[in-house]
């Protein structure tokens, strides 16, 4: 009987992942394995699990499962290279897309390019400052980071001779820096190959909140993508990045649009924002050479209507749905992987046993 991997960075919340085994169990799998990166041995090809079975979460030594699902955020170098070990002896619903400079370079690979703002490797502080002089204001963005954290808004003001440079980060007060002042700080808190330079891009509405579009999309079986939730994420006023966890809001893509550009206008981005997040994924696919159950594709309205992608996640949060569609379609989003597992695992027993 085939079982079930959830593999993850921690386990400190058993309720969300009985969630997943019940659903696992539903569809046939016999067991759910709960695993870290630090549980799997490699030797015996065994893995120390939190095995659920008939209701229960048990610790055994458990043989590999026959599929898995990454749920897990990985931040030191140990970890990262335990998952990609193991993802390479294992098959898996979905796999990586890299840091944020690798995806970069696979979108202007794509037939989307046209849609990714300007960004730059950042190397050294001459790297923030050449993108300053070229555009004015830039995002610094953590190359491994998430949730918004770390993001630095630079601005340069002509005007002010003395402190012309404006550093700001969500939350904080902002800072006005002359350059020598500016370039020790970049040195101190840049690491170099440690963040992507982009050209900021101005998407905030009349009240200076700012705002972007997430895009949930999800495998189905018989790896068809669909469209699972589209809206908006609003920031709080004074906020340089539109994240929900991080006291932002989410409103319906469908009303918060025409209120800033009118019917017509907020129709036509829809319906680019909606074509995006349908054709990128299986292009991307295409591109990396491996397949992926789920993205969270980010993108941005500048002022004047032009569409952006910001951002592709490959473990999307889903809190946009439980905003706009309720509970019941958050938990369906939530455990739709689970059921494209079971549909690829029987794929793969099919053709075995053809």
């Amino acid at each position: 009987m085939p079982s079930f991997g959830l593999m993850t960075d921690g386990i400190r919340n058993l309720s969300r992942f009985t969630l997943f085994a019940k659903e696992a169990e539903r569809m046939g799998f016999e067991r759910t394995l709960l695993f870290t990166p630090n549980d799997v041995d490699f030797h015996s090809r065994t893995i120390r699990a939190l095995c659920y079975h008939k209701g229960s979460w048990v610790r055994l030594r458990c043989r590999y499962p026959s599929i898995a699902h990454d749920v897990g955020f990985y931040t030191d170098a140990k970890s990262i290279r335990l998952v990609k070990r193991y993802k390479s002896n294992v098959k898996f619903t979905g796999y990586g897309l890299g840091n944020k400079w690798h995806i970069h370079n696979r979108l202007m690979q794509s037939s989307f390019s046209k849609y990714v703002p300007e960004t730059e490797l950042y190397r050294t502080p001459s790297t923030a400052l050449n993108f300053l002089k070229n555009y004015g204001s830039i995002m610094l963005k953590p190359i491994n980071g998430k949730q918004g954290r770390g993001i630095v808004k630079l601005t340069f003001h002509e005007d002010q001779a003395v402190k012309p440079y404006e550093w700001q980060q969500s939350g904080q007060p902002k800072l006005y820096l002359p350059r020598q002042e500016l370039i020790r700080k970049l040195r101190r808190d840049c690491k170099p190959f440690g963040a992507v330079v982009q050209r900021w891009l101005d998407i905030r509405n009349p009240r200076g909140q700012v705002f972007d579009i997430r895009a949930l999309v999800q495998k189905e079986p018989g790896e068809r993508w669909i469209l699972t939730e589209m809206g908006v994420r609003l920031s709080q006023v004074g906020h340089i990045a539109s994240n929900v966890t991080r006291g932002g809001s989410v409103k319906s893509i469908q009303s918060f649009l025409p209120e800033l550009y009118g019917e017509e206008a907020a129709e036509r981005i829809i319906e680019e924002c909606r074509n995006i997040a349908l054709t990128l994924p299986s292009e991307l696919e295409g591109l990396y050479q491996k397949p992926f159950a789920e993205l969270g594709i980010d993108l941005a309205v500048e002022q004047g209507g032009a569409v952006r992608i910001i951002e592709v996640n490959v473990k999307p949060g889903k809190k946009i749905v439980r905003a706009l569609s309720g509970k019941d379609a958050y938990a369906d989003a939530m455990l739709r992987p689970v059921r494209y597992a079971k549909w690829l695992n029987d794929c793969a027993l099919q053709t075995k046993g053809s």
